[in-house]
């Protein structure tokens, strides 16, 4: 497949500040935006003070003594697996976690067994074996690679609006691609979801809620949303981790500032930009969403897409199919490998030669190009 002209609007080069992440200011004190685990906001003494307190919890090594592990767990701490390039980050392919369903040989139907989809990697001693594990059981795993958590403020700061205006479920405009928001009903309002890889979770404080349960077998309070896990068997008292430690949690993720770009200048680099946005990638990598602090570079337009073969067989959830998966922020990708959902890809060429479905039209015109201009873009994607 030929590569389309690129548009004469793309062959001027916007001034590099264009597209640089900006850090907000406010009156008080700031931590630095290029500081591990820091604000790209001035906070106030009591601020740095809770974002100090959630860091400490997000590093924090949990013990049994805790109510760690039960009945399963992934890791002693939130930094254990997003430890990549610092804490928040994402993780090597050594910490991936599995799911495991049925989907009767790829048949169908698929169906959730007992106890849900996770499967953990790390079972205690002194937990028993599970149920799942017998004939009729699972016959479909899927690996899940760790996410990193950058900006993550600045993402549920986004207007509603500006997720919606890109979605395009029925491909009204012929162009093969199909994003569509997760929506997700709690307490009979309809939210949309922008963490996790099928988007399944709305905000940052329903994320720690559910990593806290499901990572480290750590039981919270009930809020009504449906996130936490509220009890367990050990012996320790629930909820293991009470509301305001949860809270801390969240303003830490909150505050952890989005990847800034190399900025490089060299030329290569800028056609790499322009080649990005002829061959189409930024159907789905939006460049910019607008949110309450202005406009956010994450790459990403936060909607579902199916972007692998007909026949993939994978994890399935309410409004999010085998093979449908959030299209990924790639602000900070040069230093997140490996890369897709199991972290299949080791390179960003493998990222790239690995789409499908949705993204097949795209990925033939990027296999198309010259060995240099497939070197431009991904020059360019390890410019962000």
């Amino acid at each position: 497949m030929l590569l389309r002209p690129l548009p004469a609007l793309l062959l001027v080069v916007l001034p590099l500040a264009f597209v640089l992440e900006r850090p907000v200011r406010a009156p008080g004190r700031a931590t630095g935006p290029r500081v591990p685990g820091g604000s790209t906001k001035v906070l106030t003494e009591d601020e740095a003070e809770r974002l100090e307190r959630g860091r400490a919890l997000f590093e924090r090594d949990f013990h049994r003594s805790s109510g760690l592990g039960a009945p399963d767990m992934n890791a002693d701490s939130c930094r254990a697996c997003h430890r990549d390039p610092f804490t928040g980050g994402a993780g090597g392919l050594e910490l991936n976690v599995s799911r495991f369903a049925r989907d009767n040989e790829g048949r169908g139907p698929f169906e959730d067994l007992p106890g849900g989809q996770t499967l953990s990697k790390l079972r205690p001693p002194h937990v028993l074996g599970r149920e799942e594990f017998v004939p009729g059981g699972p016959d479909v795993f899927e690996q899940r690679q760790t996410p990193a958590l950058f900006g993550g403020g600045r993402i549920e700061g986004i207007f509603e609006r500006e997720i919606l205006a890109h979605q395009d479920p029925l491909d009204r405009n012929g162009d093969g691609v199909r994003g569509v928001a997760r929506r997700i009903t709690i307490g009979g309002v309809v939210e949309l979801g922008r963490f996790g890889w099928k988007a399944q979770v709305p905000t940052l404080a329903d994320f720690v809620r559910d990593a806290l349960g499901g990572e480290l077998g750590l039981t919270t309070s009930d809020d009504g949303r449906g996130f936490a896990l509220l009890s367990d068997a050990d012996a320790s008292a629930d909820p293991e981790l009470d509301d305001d430690a949860v809270a801390d949690m969240a303003f830490f993720l909150a505050n952890l500032p989005p990847p800034a770009r190399t900025a490089s200048t060299e030329p290569e680099v800028l056609r790499g930009e322009l080649l990005f946005s002829g061959l189409g990638c930024v159907k789905c990598h939006v460049p910019s969403l607008e949110g309450v602090d202005g406009p956010v570079w994450l790459y990403s337009d936060l909607l579902l897409h199916d972007v692998w073969p007909a026949d993939f067989r994978g994890m399935s959830e309410s409004g999010a199919g085998p093979g449908v998966y959030r299209t990924p922020p790639l602000w900070g990708i040069r230093e997140t490998a490996p890369y897709l959902h199991d972290g299949r890809a080791s390179t960003l060429r493998a990222a790239v030669l690995a789409h499908d479905g949705e993204a097949l039209a795209i990925r033939n015109d990027f296999d198309s190009l010259s060995a240099a201009d497939k070197n431009a873009l991904l020059a360019f994607l390890e410019d962000l």
